[in-house]
């Protein structure tokens, strides 16, 4: 065989001139994925698409598999109610007080304030400041921190005509027909301007007092004081228009010597009247056991050594004024205002007797009006010398029965008092009450008379004794009406409405 001869222009070249062959980019993609295929592979067991990719792995199977049975696992979406619990929301509020700039030097003060007191006073009070000085000198000062009271009152002027009169009282004109001829004459009495008078000195001297002070409605409880006189007859009669309080006051062991518990119990009972007259009877007055205690306890305290000399002055005074009333117990009695009818007069009247005819005195007759009804009285007790308008608890209950000595039976000013002065008896004794409404329908006929349509009151005697049985005659127990003999008598024997017999039989109440 022939060989082709070496030349220059196919001779091999050196080792060190080749080159690798050169790999195409198609390649080296490949690998590229491989490895980050294997990279993945490693990695994914240990991320959380794990899980997923198992569970695809084995539907694939199963579906390759042909399984009849597949279960499904869905995701259905459902509606859920939580109960949320509910908070509230508390704000709270912070205020915060601003203060007012602080003074920057003295400023005067005028303050203005008006109040009610219980007793019905309107009480207006004016502060007033001024500079003073230092606090070391104006505390010693006397002027430097003081009230000044300033009490207004406006005193009412006197009713003195009948329109007037018949505003309070519509029955007054019809009562006392004789009451228009008498009225023109009319006098306001000084009696009047004397009791406003006293009350205004008794505010004065409570002034510093503010809650003693007389009250609106005790200070105007007098409508008008009239001295009248009947221009036929001459006779005299004081008109009293006010209000009624009651008086539940009085003893008398002749006509009732036991009293009512509460009475006897009480501190405040007065066992006295103005009205009195000497005892017609051995019994003793109800009271006496205990005033005689109350006076000895008395002397038993001032006997003891070592009291203060006040004490002692004190004690003296009270034993003094116990024995005096232990007398007039033992001595007197006294009207019984839950039995007897009787106004009180006010002690203002007292010792003007001779300046003043028409004065009245304890035990002059007097007719009380309240409404359409008329009732006889007398002047039985004194009162304050401020007030005015008050009666006996009876006169009070009969007028209106929720009266008690605690409430007052009238509170206007629509009970009119008609006293006749200079009338009273000259020898006082125990009530009879006959004669008396015999003695006060005299003295209204002296004046006019009462109107048509209008009666005296009757006062029935409380301590009147039952009336005896009929006699029996012939074994027979009670009369036939057809026995003249024995019912014409009776009615005789002891008349019911007899002066006579009522005066005669009260001085034997046992």
């Amino acid at each position: 065989m022939s060989q082709e001869p070496v030349t220059s222009e196919n001779a091999a070249p050196p080792s060190q001139w080749r080159q690798p062959p050169q790999r195409g980019c198609i390649g080296s993609s490949a690998r590229l994925l491989f490895a980050l295929i294997l990279f993945t592979a490693l990695l994914l067991p240990f991320t959380p698409f794990a899980g997923k990719i198992k569970k695809g792995i084995q539907d694939i199977v199963e579906s390759a598999r042909g399984t009849k049975e597949r279960i499904i696992t869905r995701d259905v979406p459902r509606d859920v109610i939580k109960e949320v619990p509910v908070v509230k929301e508390v704000t709270k509020e912070v205020i915060k007080e601003v203060q007012p700039p602080l003074p920057e030097k003295y400023i005067p003060r005028k303050d203005i304030d008006v109040a009610t007191l219980f007793n019905g006073i309107t009480v207006k009070t004016n502060l007033l400041t001024e500079q003073g000085g230092f606090a070391s000198l104006e505390r010693l000062a006397p002027e430097s921190y003081k009230a000044e009271f300033q009490l207004s009152i406006r005193v009412p002027k006197a009713n003195q005509t009948m329109a007037d009169l018949s505003r309070i009282n519509k029955h007054l004109p019809a009562i006392l027909p004789g009451l228009d001829a008498m009225l023109p004459a009319a006098k306001v009495s000084g009696f009047y301007h004397k009791l406003y008078e006293n009350k205004t000195s008794r505010v004065q001297n409570d002034l510093t007092r503010l809650n003693r002070i007389l009250d609106r409605h005790n200070f105007y409880d007098c409508e008008t004081i009239l001295e009248l006189t009947h221009p036929t007859t001459q006779r005299r009669t004081l008109l009293i228009q006010s209000e009624m309080d009651v008086v539940a006051d009085g003893s008398d062991g002749d006509r009732m010597p036991v009293l009512d518990e509460y009475i006897y119990l009480s501190d405040y009972y007065q066992p006295f009247t103005s009205y009195a007259w000497a005892k017609t009877t051995k019994n003793a007055n109800p009271l006496l056991a205990k005033w005689e205690e109350r006076l000895k306890k008395a002397q038993d305290e001032y006997a003891q050594k070592g009291l203060g000399a006040a004490r002692n002055r004190e004690l003296k005074v009270m034993i003094d004024q116990l024995k005096l009333e232990i007398g007039e117990l033992k001595n007197r009695s006294s009207l019984i205002a839950e039995k007897d009818p009787f106004i009180v007069i006010s002690l203002l009247f007292r010792g003007y007797g001779d300046q003043n005819q028409f004065t009245p005195h304890i035990g002059d007759y007097a007719a009380v009006i309240h409404e359409g009804k008329i009732y006889p009285a007398i002047c039985g007790d004194y009162g304050p010398s401020f007030k005015m308008g008050e009666a006996s608890l009876l006169m009070a209950k009969t007028i209106n029965p929720k009266a008690t000595p605690y409430i007052r039976p009238e509170s206007d000013l629509k009970v009119t008092y008609l006293i006749f002065p200079g009338t009273a008896e000259e020898k006082r004794s125990a009530p009879d009450l006959a004669k008396w409404k015999e003695k006060c329908a005299a003295l209204l006929g002296e004046v006019g008379g009462i109107g048509t349509g209008y009666t005296l009151h009757t006062w029935e005697d409380p301590f009147k004794k039952p009336e005896p049985p009929a006699p029996v005659t012939g074994g027979t127990t009670a009369a036939t009406p057809a026995n003249p003999a024995v019912s014409a008598p009776a009615p005789a024997a002891i008349p019911p409405a007899s002066p006579a017999a009522t005066t005669k039989s009260a001085p034997k109440k046992k």
